[in-house]
């Protein structure tokens, strides 16, 4: 795939050409809104101890006396609270940062994320601005599948632990070359570079690593691995695509597919970043048999990102994924068990199970999210059926007992239907043709409507506009 060139910065950044106090603002409307859908967050405390709403309780003099600290060029961050995390499986350090500090951070990242936006490689989609997304990056990697006339050779690789990895001298050289060194961002930048955190009551200052759980993270994450990006880009013939730490090469020729994996393993070495070796893949995807080679293994499918990308360009769910939607359904089941388990009429029960999994859809904002995503890019509506029929089926089994086909004399697919029985096939059509609700506005309502329960205030009919400032796109 044919990529422009990223171009190059001109004069270095400096902080007087980087900084406004409306851009500050715009951060602190950003940090404030959260709570409206998340309330527990405001309740979150640092080395400081003091919620969101200690901090908002100065009103605009706070937000003025950050401004005039950050105008006489006297800010500094303080130190973060280190807190370990299991997120399925995988240990993370989360750095929790006090409130005006979180205000700086997400005001550099938004800022300097926007002046970087053309410095940065185009095939670079993690963390972006301006339409950069996952879902761009799996729509072209499916048009590359699409549009390829004969095999195709794949190099997938996954950067191990990569925001804890980052070299600290080497990071600071990059940004030395897009930062005036003496200005007071760069001292501001480097700060977050060898960002200061508390852990079980010990001070430390990192000497790797960077502060994951902060926005600027995100920002310094796609610094590092640009250089690479530009790279593994001048190889001709290559399609490129990095999301974050995933990282895919494809090629329709296999010698080019082995000079890019030599460069990529090379800088890779460069930057001082491992790679995970479960994550490591080198496939020869084609439907024909090709010649044997020992470092490609033939392949008519890979997954990448949560979809199973096939040969022709075909998109899929992969199986883990396929069984997260199906979890999304049982665990409504099993949380509603109550309601269902008591009555004693099948159909009944029945009509009951379906009220959930239509619930599960309708009102849940994380299943709504997840579902909607996949039902967006999958095209296999073979796969999408079967995943219907999977739901009916469980609906039965828990009324009657165990997968039995059986069970549909007593109680029809069309009769379920009847009832209410969600089609994941007629939900793809509508997100197809944009007549489904945004996710976001189904967890705004959402989490309003919880911010407001047993609370004196009422939440109106036309809380929000449509267009809230929540709502703005450049999040990390």
């Amino acid at each position: 795939m044919a990529t422009r060139a990223p171009s190059r910065l001109g004069n270095p950044l400096c902080w007087n050409s980087v900084y406004s106090e409306a851009e500050l603002c715009r951060a602190a409307v950003r940090v404030y809104t959260k709570p409206l859908f998340h309330w527990r967050k405001a309740l979150s405390t640092s080395t400081d101890g003091k919620t969101l709403y200690d901090f908002a309780a100065r009103g605009l003099r706070g937000l003025d006396l950050l401004h005039r600290s950050l105008e006489r060029q006297d800010f500094h961050f303080r130190p973060a609270v280190a807190l370990d995390y299991n997120f399925n499986g995988k240990h993370r350090t989360l750095y929790v940062s006090p409130w005006e500090d979180r205000i700086v951070d997400l005001m550099l990242y938004r800022t300097l994320n926007r002046r970087l936006h053309n410095w940065f490689s185009p095939n670079s989609y993690a963390y972006r601005a301006f339409g950069y997304s996952l879902d761009q990056c799996q729509s072209r990697v499916a048009c590359v599948i699409r549009s390829a006339e004969g095999p195709l050779f794949l190099v997938k690789r996954d950067i191990s632990d990569y925001f804890a990895s980052v070299n600290h001298e080497r990071l600071l050289a990059q940004l030395a070359e897009l930062v005036n060194p003496a200005d007071y961002l760069f001292q501001l930048l480097a700060q977050r570079i060898r960002f200061r955190y508390q852990h079980n009551g010990l001070q430390h200052t990192a000497d790797i690593g960077i502060p994951f759980g902060a926005a600027i993270a995100c920002l310094f994450a796609n610094i590092y691995l640009t250089g690479m990006d530009r790279q593994i880009e001048s190889v001709p013939g290559i399609s490129y695509f990095r999301y974050a730490d995933d990282i895919l090469l494809l090629a329709s020729d296999l010698e080019l597919a082995r000079t890019a994996r030599r460069k990529l393993e090379s800088c890779l070495a460069e930057l001082k970043l491992g790679m995970k070796a479960s994550h490591s893949t080198d496939l020869a995807l084609s439907v024909a048999p090709l010649p044997h080679d020992a470092a490609f293994s033939p392949a008519t499918e890979f997954r990448h990102l949560g979809l199973l990308f096939r040969v022709g360009g075909a998109v899929a769910l992969s199986r883990d994924k396929l069984r997260k939607i199906q979890n999304l359904f049982r665990f409504a089941f099993r949380r509603g068990r109550r309601r269902w388990k008591k009555i004693g009429d099948p159909q009944e029960q029945a009509r009951a199970l379906i009220t959930l999994a239509a619930e599960a859809i309708d009102k849940g904002l994380r299943n709504v999210a997840i579902l909607d995503y996949y039902l967006k890019h999958v095209d296999d509506h073979a796969q999408v059926r079967l995943l219907d029929r999977w739901l009916a089926e469980e609906v039965l089994a828990l009324v009657f007992g165990g997968h039995k086909k059986g069970h549909f004399r007593r109680i029809s697919f069309a009769r379920l239907r009847e009832m209410g029985l969600p089609s994941l096939v007629h939900r793809q059509r509508l997100i197809r043709r944009g007549e489904i609700e945004s996710p976001f506005f189904i967890w705004q309502r959402e989490r309003s409507t919880q911010a407001f329960r047993g609370t004196v205030a009422r939440l109106p009919r036309a809380a929000f506009s449509p267009v809230p400032e929540a709502a703005a796109g450049e999040c990390p």
